[in-house]
C-alpha cells in the first residue's frame, strides 16, 4: 500500500498525460491529491430506458449507439458531434459540443451508459447535452453512480481527475483519525479514513454529506484550537502597554473635518481601554461599507505613535495599501507623524512634506529603527521585517470572514518577547449566527451608523437587453455631470479564473458600442502593479469616465466622484459580494446607483431584490446565508489557499460542537500533551500560517 504522503507518481499506471495534470494542479503528494474535495455531487444512480426518459432530470440510460457523425456548424472550429443512441424501448439523441475526439472514442454498435438531463432544445430537439458516457463493459467511474463534480482549472478534466482520485483511495493507506474516539462517537461522525471514502465514492448522497460533516468538523475543530493555543501564548507573553494621550485625543477629534459617529468613538474607545492592559488586544471591527472604519484606525495608530511606539496596516492588495497611504496621510500628516508605504511594488518615506524612495534594503533599515507608522501588504510584518517596537498590528481584510482570527497567529513578537495588539477590521458584516460560534476569541465593536450627509444607494435590477441600455444611459447622464461609473464583470468559465477575458472584452465593447465616446479604463489582477496604479489614478483623476474591472475593485477603492456601479453578470455573485461592490460608490453627498444588469430569470429577480429592498449590510448579510445555506463555501482565504475546504456557513451545529470541543481541551489539556496527533495538526496549521 502508497503513504499518504507519497509522491502521486507512485501510483499504478499513471499516464504521461495524467503527471501534466497532476502538475497543473500543483498536486505532489497523494494526500494532496485526496484533499481536492467535491464542490457538489451529480445523481446519476437512477437508471432508466429510453422511453422513461424525464425532462431536466439528471438520469442514466444504457443504449447502444446507432449512429454518430458531426454536423456543420457556421462557426469556426466549433464542433459539433451528434449520436443517435437506442435501447429496447426507443430512441434519443446526444449532442457534445467541441469534443472532435468522440469520433474515434465512439463507433456504432457500442453499448454506453449516458448520464445527464434531457433538455429540450431550439435548435436539436429533444436529448441530452454534452453528457457524462461511458462504455457499459467497463467498470464506471460517474455514469450510474452519484458522482463527484471537483472544481477543475486549465485543461484537466473531471474524467481524469475522478479516476486518479479512485486510484489512490484503492492504492493508498489513509490516515488514522486524529480524532478522538468519544469524540466522533458523541458527534455521531465516521472516522477519517471512512470519511475519505465517502466523499469520493459516496453509495449515496447521505452518505457522502456523512464524510464531508466529518472532515469540515475536523477543520473547523482545528481552526479553533489553533486560535485558542495562539492566545494563551500571547497572553503569557503579554503586550506593551499604551497610556492614554488625552489632550492628544481631543486635539485629533477636533481637526477632524467631519464629527465622528457614536459608534467610530464607542470603538475607539473600546480600543484604548485594551491597549491600556498588559493582556495583547485581539479586536474585531466590524462596520458596513463606507461607515468610517479607517479613522478610527488612524486615531489609534495616532496614539500608539504618540506612546513612542510602532503601528502598521496591513490590506491585502498594493491599490488597497495606497488607498490606505492616502488616508492616513490626510489624517496624520499635520501631526509629523513618519508612514512608510511598503508594497511589491513600492517603497516610500513619507515624513512631513518629503517624499523619499528607498531601496528595499533601505526601507527595512527605516522600519529597524522604530517609531514609525508603516503602510503595505501582509509581507509588511513577517518574522523580522516588521518595526521592532510594533504595537498595534491593524489588518484590514478582503472581506474574508475568520482571517480576522487567522491573522492573530502570524503577528510577530517584539524581540522584548511581548506580543502586538491586533485590530482586524471587516467591511463584511458577519451574521450574528456566526460570530458566536466563531469569532468567541475576538472582542468585536460594530461601526453601524454612516457619516451624516450620504444618501442611500438606489439599487435597481435591469434585466435583459432593454434593461442594459437603460443603465448605459444613467451612465451618460451621470458621466455628462462630470461623475463617473464602474462597470464590473464576473468569471466567463472556470479557465479564466481572474475574468481577464471577461473585462478585457466588456471595454472593447463598451468603447465601441453602448458608451462609444466615453473615456473607458480598464483593471484586472493579471496587470502589472504599475498599470494597476496608472489605470486606477486616471480614474481617481478623471481622466477616465468609465473603469471596466474585475472584482479587484471590490474593496477599498475610495472615488467620491463615482456615483454608478453596474455589475454584469449579478446572478453570478452572492448578496454579500454584491453589497460589497455596490459600496465602491455613493461616498460622498452625491445620489450613487448600482445597477444589476441579471438574466430574465424570476428565481434569479427575487434573490436579487434584497439589494433593492435594503443597504444594511447586517440584513444583506443574514438574507445571504438564508439564501445559500449549506451551499456556500466559507470564503476563509490566505495565500490563494482555503483554510476551509469542506465547511459551509450553514455548519452552524458544527462550529458551536467544534467550539465546545475546543473548549473541553484547553481547559483540561491546553497544551494538547494527552493527543499528541491531534497536536501534530494544530501545529502543522500553524506552522504554515507562519511561511506565508
Amino acid at each position: 500500500m502508497l503513504r499518504w504522503d507519497d509522491p502521486v507518481e507512485f501510483m499504478h499506471g499513471v499516464t504521461a498525460h495524467e503527471r501534466r495534470v497532476l502538475k497543473s494542479l500543483e498536486v505532489q503528494t497523494i494526500g494532496e491529491l485526496l484533499s481536492i474535495f467535491p464542490r457538489r455531487y451529480d445523481d446519476y444512480s437512477h437508471l432508466v430506458s429510453v422511453a422513461m426518459l424525464p425532462l431536466n432530470e439528471p438520469v442514466t440510460v444504457r443504449a447502444t449507439v446507432k449512429e454518430i457523425k458531426q454536423l456543420k456548424s457556421f462557426r469556426r472550429r466549433f464542433v459539433i458531434i451528434r449520436a443517435l443512441l437506442s435501447d429496447d424501448s426507443g430512441s434519443v439523441m446526444a449532442t457534445w459540443f467541441n469534443q472532435p475526439w468522440l469520433l474515434k472514442q465512439l463507433k456504432t454498435g457500442d453499448e454506453i451508459f449516458v448520464s445527464g438531463a434531457v433538455t429540450q432544445r431550439p435548435r436539436f430537439g429533444c436529448g441530452f447535452t454534452s453528457p457524462l458516457w461511458e462504455p457499459a463493459t467497463a467498470e464506471t467511474l460517474a455514469a450510474g453512480n452519484v458522482a463527484p463534480v471537483y472544481p477543475l482549472t486549465g485543461p484537466v478534466t473531471q474524467k481524469t481527475l475522478r479516476r486518479l482520485i479512485k486510484a489512490a483511495l484503492s492504492e493508498t493507506e489513509l490516515p488514522a483519525d486524529w480524532l478522538p474516539d468519544q469524540v466522533t462517537a458523541q458527534l455521531g461522525l465516521p472516522s477519517l479514513p471512512a470519511a475519505y471514502r465517502f466523499v469520493h465514492a459516496p453509495e449515496s448522497a447521505e452518505q457522502a454529506e456523512k464524510g464531508r460533516r466529518r472532515l469540515a468538523f475536523g477543520e473547523l475543530l482545528v481552526y479553533q484550537l489553533a486560535l485558542r493555543m495562539a492566545r494563551l501564548e500571547a497572553d503569557v507573553a503579554g503586550a506593551p502597554e499604551i497610556v492614554f494621550d488625552e489632550p492628544f485625543a481631543k486635539k485629533f477629534t477636533a481637526a477632524l473635518p467631519f464629527e465622528l459617529t457614536v459608534d467610530q468613538k464607542r470603538a475607539v474607545w473600546a480600543a484604548v481601554q485594551d491597549m491600556a492592559k498588559p493582556r495583547p488586544m485581539r479586536r474585531l471591527l466590524q462596520g458596513d461599507v463606507g461607515s468610517g472604519k479607517t479613522v478610527v484606525a488612524a486615531m489609534l495608530m495616532a496614539l500608539v505613535f504618540r506612546a513612542d511606539h510602532s503601528a502598521a496596516l496591513m490590506a491585502p492588495t498594493d491599490i488597497l495599501a495606497k488607498q490606505h497611504l492616502a488616508t492616513l496621510r490626510k489624517f496624520l500628516g499635520q501631526y509629523r507623524i513618519p508612514i512608510l508605504l511598503m508594497t511589491s511594488s513600492s517603497k516610500i518615506l513619507y515624513e512631513g512634506n518629503e517624499e523619499t524612495k528607498l531601496s528595499p534594503s533601505d526601507a527595512r533599515e527605516r522600519l529597524a529603527q522604530g517609531r514609525i507608522v508603516a503602510v503595505g501588504t501582509h509581507a509588511l510584518i513577517e518574522r523580522g521585517a516588521c518595526p521592532p517596537d510594533l504595537a498595534l498590528a491593524v489588518i484590514d481584510e478582503q472581506h474574508r470572514f475568520g482571517v480576522e482570527q487567522r491573522e492573530a497567529l502570524i503577528v510577530s513578537s517584539r524581540p522584548d518577547g511581548r506580543v502586538p495588539h491586533l485590530l482586524s477590521m471587516s467591511a463584511t458584516p458577519i451574521p450574528r449566527s456566526l460570530a458566536l460560534t466563531m469569532l468567541g476569541d475576538l472582542e468585536v465593536s460594530v461601526i453601524r451608523t454612516k457619516p451624516a450627509g450620504r444618501p442611500p444607494i438606489s439599487t435597481k435590477i435591469y434585466a435583459g437587453q432593454e434593461g442594459r441600455e437603460q443603465a448605459y444611459d444613467l451612465i451618460r447622464r451621470e458621466v455628462a455631470h462630470s461623475h463617473r461609473a464602474f462597470v464590473v464583470c464576473p468569471l466567463i468559465d472556470p479557465s479564466d479564473n481572474l475574468g481577464v477575458k471577461s473585462a478585457e472584452e466588456e471595454a472593447r465593447r463598451l468603447q465601441s458600442g453602448p458608451l462609444k465616446g466615453l473615456r473607458i479604463g480598464m483593471l484586472h489582477g493579471r496587470m502589472p502593479a504599475k498599470d494597476k496604479d496608472a489605470e486606477m489614478q486616471k480614474f481617481v483623476n478623471g481622466e477616465s469616465d468609465v473603469l471596466v474591472a474585475t472584482t479587484v475593485v471590490e474593496v477599498g477603492v475610495d472615488v467620491p466622484e463615482a456615483t454608478v456601479m453596474l455589475i454584469e453578470g449579478a446572478e453570478r455573485f452572492g448578496l454579500a459580494q454584491l453589497h460589497q461592490l455596490r459600496g465602491r460608490v455613493g461616498r460622498s453627498t452625491y445620489q450613487s446607483y448600482c445597477l444589476l444588469a441579471a438574466s430574465e430569470d424570476q428565481g434569479i429577480a427575487e434573490r436579487l431584490r434584497v439589494l433593492e429592498q435594503t443597504d444594511d449590510g447586517f440584513k444583506v448579510a443574514e438574507a445571504d446565508l438564508k439564501l445559500r445555506g449549506s451551499g456556500n463555501l466559507l470564503g476563509v482565504q490566505q495565500s490563494g489557499q482555503a483554510i476551509f475546504k469542506c465547511a459551509r456557513y450553514g455548519d452552524l451545529e458544527l462550529m458551536a460542537a467544534a467550539r465546545e470541543v475546543s473548549s473541553e481541551f484547553m481547559a483540561t489539556d491546553p497544551h494538547l500533551e494527552k493527543q499528541p496527533s491531534l497536536l501534530r495538526v494544530v501545529d502543522a496549521m500553524r506552522e504554515t500560517s507562519h511561511q506565508e
